[in-house]
């Protein structure tokens, strides 16, 4: 009798063990999935080139800096150096921030970061959720990208803006360039030009495909725009603005500055970028960016 109490007590015992061994593992389950989603979820890149005070303590959040180690502020977020493996590194002043889209768009292109979302902000213009990411699964179920504020351009086009302040011929030729290589753009290039508002800066939070195909049209045009223009470094740049850039009498001398038009491909990206959201997004969801 004894012994079938015992062996009973046993059964008990390993019952429970097994019911708990159980629930641990659907636990454990659980929670690495939750993290295997939040890993894959999204990525918002502050792109810089120099310290920013900031309170982001968001993981979602990289910061995106030429060099982090020239960066000595306390920051609880990662840090990215994309000066590595870059190709653009040696036109970083001619293409500004997009030296640094390049740098994570190659990334995702070869599927060396995945996830279902990807953004890119400013040092001095963030969006105003700051930490508290909104639910941006529920966002996109009505609307296809979220960007900054449109600005308004005082009745002047785009088009008209960039030849009064840049290098006007340089728009005819980005034009030029759709008409040929990417002629599936090309309404949607005429129709941004005679626009009289814009989302300007690249700042943006886009699905994933949707940001592979934006640097697909982006990049390339900008690379034919290089290569008809013989422009291989940021000193070619900067030759080509001597020679070409019309003093801009009724501006400041920032405009006027070589220094601020060699920030040449920037310029045009701004541009192409508004290109991409005509013709790719129906819907724009618009928010506030602020300086944190």
């Amino acid at each position: 009798m004894y012994n079938i109490y015992t062996l009973f007590y046993f059964i008990i015992i390993l019952f429970i063990n097994l019911i708990e061994l159980k629930i641990f593992l659907k636990f454990f389950y659980i929670f690495n999935l939750n993290l295997h989603e939040k890993e894959n979820f999204l990525n918002i890149y502050i792109i810089t080139h120099k310290d920013f005070n900031n309170n982001l303590t968001n993981d979602y959040y990289k910061i995106l800096c030429d060099d982090c180690s020239k960066l000595n502020g306390n920051y609880k977020i990662n840090l990215i150096s994309s000066n590595i493996d870059n190709e653009l590194y040696k036109k970083k002043i001619g293409y500004c921030e997009g030296s640094k889209i390049y740098y994570i768009w190659k990334k995702y292109k070869n599927n060396k970061i995945n996830t279902k979302y990807v953004g890119f902000t400013h040092y001095r213009r963030i969006f105003s959720f700051l930490n508290k990411i909104p639910n941006l699964d529920k966002i996109f179920r009505e609307y296809d990208v979220i960007l900054n504020n449109r600005l308004y351009l005082n009745n002047e086009t785009i088009k008209e803006q960039y030849y009064e302040i840049h290098i006007g011929k340089n728009i005819e030729q980005i034009i030029k360039i759709i008409k040929e290589n990417y002629t599936d753009y090309y309404l949607a290039a005429l129709k941004t030009m005679n626009m009289t508002f814009g989302n300007f800066c690249n700042i943006f939070i886009m699905k994933k495909d949707d940001f592979i195909e934006y640097g697909n049209f982006v990049f390339g045009v900008l690379f034919e725009f290089d290569r008809r223009n013989n422009l291989n470094s940021d000193e070619d740049i900067k030759k080509y603005i001597e020679k070409n850039f019309i003093n801009k009498t009724k501006f400041d001398n920032i405009v006027n500055s070589i220094n601020y038009q060699r920030r040449l491909e920037g310029f045009l990206l701004e541009r192409l970028t508004n290109i991409f959201y005509n013709f790719k997004f129906k819907n724009k969801y618009e928010i506030n960016v602020i300086k944190p």
